[in-house]
């Protein structure tokens, strides 16, 4: 393990992945599809299924690309199959943070966090079905204050 490597895992307060949980329509279809399309119908209609297969794989691995990670300066997104894309916010130039907990989701204890920024680049982030939600940004909150503090930085509204 180089120094570098461990100097990030040292500034990591949390990580996440959105959860499978989004893809539920998708794998439905296919769920229901497949068997549909291998119980004897003739040939060209027992294919009709299996298209579905490769939209859903491509589903999953978009959600599974995909990693928010919070440090201490930066609230960092990756994401792409691939081609990889990085995007970072500084901390000191988030201003507003919320919460929305469809019905689907807080079922099963997840939701989405949304963040408003300065940044041009990136002026609103959604991160979505992610577990623990109000804890995370809880957190994020907490180092979005301690970033401006230490930059001297603060909002005028």
């Amino acid at each position: 393990m180089t120094t570098d490597s461990v100097s990030r895992s040292e500034d990591l307060i949390w990580t996440a992945r959105p959860s499978q949980w989004l893809n539920v329509p998708t794998f439905f279809v296919v769920a229901l599809a497949v068997p549909l399309s291998v119980v004897g119908l003739p040939w060209p209609f027992s294919m009709v299924g299996l298209v579905f297969v490769p939209p859903a794989l491509w589903s999953y691995l978009v959600v599974r690309c995909t990693r928010y990670t919070l440090t201490p300066r930066h609230l960092r997104i990756e994401f792409g199959v691939l081609t990889r894309h990085t995007e970072e916010v500084e901390l000191y130039r988030i201003e507003d943070t919320g919460l929305s907990a469809p019905f689907f989701l807080r079922l099963v204890g997840l939701g989405n966090l949304y963040v408003l920024g300065s940044d041009r680049s990136t002026p609103r982030i959604n991160l979505q079905a992610i577990p623990d939600t109000e804890s995370k940004r809880q957190q994020l909150r907490d180092q979005v204050e301690t970033a401006r503090r230490a930059k001297g930085v603060r909002v005028i509204e």
